[in-house]
């Protein structure tokens, strides 16, 4: 049983193969609450570029793509998840509008101060250093842009028995902690749902 539950924490934290696409059609029926709050915020306007860390199968870049006239990034860890999300976004992909790379968030591939929004859905759970990810984002952010981090919180990831396995688990204070740390001003943290969920929004300090 452990093995299993091992498992599919590793497939959470990084999905591959078939357990890989269970898991991120999971993550997608999971986390609605979650997208509908992030897009609200980030107030996507056609000027913008946009950097979405760990698309999964790029349910939400999908999404984004057809609502928005923005330009699009998104970086996963997954070869397998990169391979299905360019299949689903092949179209916007061709006209340049999304361009979707296998990296990690503690080495973006993109210039300083080149990016003016990014977000990322329960992902910092699987950083190997949070500060390290959390530079990493201050760098390649322009000064006027916004960095929205959408969590579970610890309390609530607690209850998951799967979430002992390879899960760094923060609260939503201790986050906002780090990120402030790390050289960004929180302006808002909103409660999606109450001791689950929340979206914590912050600008770079220049």
């Amino acid at each position: 049983m452990s093995v299993f539950i091992t498992y599919i924490a590793k497939q959470f934290g990084k999905p591959t193969g078939i357990g890989g696409e269970l898991s991120t059609f999971i993550m997608n029926c999971m986390n609605r609450k979650q997208y509908r709050t992030t897009i609200e915020h980030l107030k996507i306007t056609a000027a913008d570029i946009v950097l979405d860390i760990g698309f999964g199968n790029g349910f939400l870049i999908k999404n984004l793509a057809k609502r928005n006239l923005s330009k699009l990034y998104g970086i996963e860890i997954s070869s397998d998840m990169l391979t299905k999300a360019s299949k689903s976004n092949q179209r916007y992909i061709n006209s340049g509008k999304v361009e979707l790379l296998l990296a990690d968030v503690q080495n973006l591939p993109f210039e300083d101060s080149s990016i003016n929004k990014i977000y990322t859905i329960n992902t910092i759970y699987f950083w190997n250093s949070i500060p390290a990810g959390l530079a990493e984002i201050k760098r390649v952010l322009k000064p006027d842009g916004i960095f929205i981090n959408t969590i579970y919180d610890k309390e609530w990831l607690d209850r998951l028995t799967y979430t002992q396995y390879g899960f760094t688990k923060k609260t939503t204070a201790q986050l906002k902690e780090l990120t402030e740390q790390s050289g960004f001003k929180i302006t808002e943290t909103i409660e999606i749902e109450k001791n689950k969920s929340a979206c914590i929004i912050a600008s770079k300090v220049n």
